[in-house]
């Protein structure tokens, strides 16, 4: 746990203070003006403010004829107390299958704001997946953040990749409760994650959450 702890950090502090880079607005042969063209997306700290849970994660996608991902994360949500502090995190795995023209691999990095009950209860199951019952859109980024209170979508992702991957999106990412990760950090035989978030851990566990929040 201590791994994807230090992981989500990094991740969230690339898409929170460092941003998330767009590349040239336009081409040109001139690297100087490339360099004033570029932009910065990051996510707005209003959407942090107003979400009810937060995942984030990384997926290894790869293959040829028949493609696939794989990776892992953790996800937080608000506690139940009224203090609008975060639980501690609960780990999942991530995993897809495809199919199409694919050759190559590539690495994603994502943020998903879970902005409903029901988005942060979908990850208290042993298994689920994204899909009719849980859509996803991409979030808001930069200024003009006005409407997000009025905002409907279960979840908000941010993502980015690197490396090479050719061929289709694959969809319908699907996640799995990491019970053998939980249990191990968490010290308790069959902590469920519905229980890690609403904070119902030992005591000197419960802040664990200011690892991947502390610097942002």
């Amino acid at each position: 746990m201590e791994k994807e702890i230090a992981k989500a950090q990094k991740i969230l502090k690339s898409f929170t203070k460092e941003g998330v880079d767009l590349g040239s607005s336009s081409p040109s042969a001139n690297s100087d003006t490339n360099k004033k063209s570029r932009g910065l997306a990051k996510i707005p700290a209003e959407v942090i403010q107003q979400a009810k849970g937060i995942a984030i994660f990384t997926t290894v996608r790869a293959g040829m004829w028949v493609s696939g991902s794989a990776g892992s994360g953790v996800v937080m949500a608000r506690l139940p107390d009224g203090s609008n502090d975060w639980s501690p995190p609960s780990a999942f795995s991530a995993y897809t299958v495809g199919a199409g023209v694919i050759l190559g691999a590539d690495h994603t990095e994502s943020v998903c704001m879970l902005n409903t009950d029901e988005a942060v209860r979908a990850f208290t199951q042993d298994k689920f997946g994204f899909g009719a019952g849980l859509s996803v859109t991409a979030g808001p980024v930069g200024a003009g953040t006005d409407s997000l209170h009025d905002a409907k979508d279960p979840v908000w992702i941010y993502s980015k990749s690197r490396g090479i991957f050719l061929g289709a999106q694959v969809d319908g990412t699907r996640f799995n409760a990491r019970d053998d990760i939980n249990e191990g950090f968490y010290g308790e035989e069959g902590i469920t994650p519905e229980r890690i978030l609403r904070g119902e851990v030992k005591a000197e566990l419960k802040e664990a959450a200011k690892g991947i929040f502390g610097s942002n």
